[in-house]
């Protein structure tokens, strides 16, 4: 057998940085606040980040082996397409009409290509599947049946083993079969996490409903979902999302993170479910990320039928 060269350590990047730097705020640092209510502020670069995060080590004891791997190349799509994706979202046309109006008439038809449309799959896909949210989810099975932890080098390799191929399959698997909305916030902050609201934690296509909700900079979420009817147009739409909407939506990051909250100027109030320091999730439809959902053209509403069936 050859010998193969050891994998050297890195630092792997769950938030990307070319996305991170769009969260700098007027001090040029973006702040990063805890479960425990303490917070900080630091280079955008710094966030982010986990060490060997791509990486597979399958000797004893995460030493090296001829059958390590990483698995960073996964999303180099992504990570190059993201600055273009960035561009392309703060160009949308939307229409600021307030809350009087109906949720559904506030939703912009809003023209696009399917190349722009599987870019925006592949770049909101990849913060889902390399998010600790998604790390964590990929081990809780085999923890369970253990009864506890398992050993920091296994529970690594394993949560290696089976996201290492999520990122290429969930892409094929969405392709552009799905809606897409573009939300705009004129005046408050969004919040991003190392958890967020979607169900692609430790999935495997095919995908019978996709619900993903990322914030991707400040001022603009994105939204890709598919449920078991739908109509496919408009595809694509904008909205100009009110306070108290935005409001709902940063909840949910605080619900959904466990160990991370990151801001750009306005320090969040935590909540009661972030300060628990566990990943948790809406048990219910009653939130905010189901009524943007759900007001959607196309999307049944909430205990009604698309075909009234």
């Amino acid at each position: 057998m050859e010998n193969k060269i050891p994998l050297k350590s890195a630092l792997h990047h769950w938030w990307p940085a070319c996305v991170s730097k769009h969260w700098e705020g007027e001090d040029g640092k973006v702040g990063w606040l805890k479960p425990d209510g303490t917070h900080l502020r630091l280079a955008s670069h710094r966030l982010g980040a986990i060490g060997n995060g791509h990486l597979i080590k399958l000797g004893h004891g995460g030493a090296p082996s001829h059958w390590d791997e990483s698995f960073e190349s996964e999303f180099d799509d992504a990570d190059t397409h993201f600055p273009t994706f960035i561009d392309w979202l703060e160009q949308l046309p939307r229409e600021e009409l307030g809350a009087s109006a109906g949720l559904r008439d506030r939703y912009m038809p809003v023209e696009t290509t399917e190349q722009e449309l599987l870019r925006a799959v592949e770049c909101v896909v990849s913060l889902a599947v390399r998010s600790p949210m998604n790390r964590e989810a990929s081990v809780s099975l085999a923890e369970r049946l253990r009864g506890g932890s398992l050993p920091r080098p296994e529970r690594e390799a394993l949560m290696g083993l089976n996201i290492r191929r999520q990122q290429k399959l969930i892409v094929n698997d969405i392709g552009t079969r799905a809606k897409f909305v573009v939300m705009f916030s004129p005046n408050k902050e969004f919040l991003f996490g190392d958890g967020f609201y979607h169900n692609v934690s430790y999935a495997r296509p095919p995908l019978t409903t996709v619900e993903i909700l990322a914030p991707i900079t400040p001022w603009i979420s994105v939204l890709i979902c598919r449920h078991r009817q739908y109509m496919k147009n408009p595809q694509l739409t904008s909205i100009v999302l009110t306070d108290a909407e935005i409001d709902g939506l940063n909840l949910a990051i605080q619900v959904y993170s466990r160990n991370a909250i990151y801001f750009r100027n306005a320090l969040p109030i935590p909540h009661e479910a972030y300060l628990t320091g566990q990943h948790r999730k809406f048990a219910d439809t009653d939130n905010a990320v189901s009524y943007l959902i759900h007001g959607t053209p196309g999307i049944p509403a909430l205990g009604h039928s698309l075909f009234g069936l």
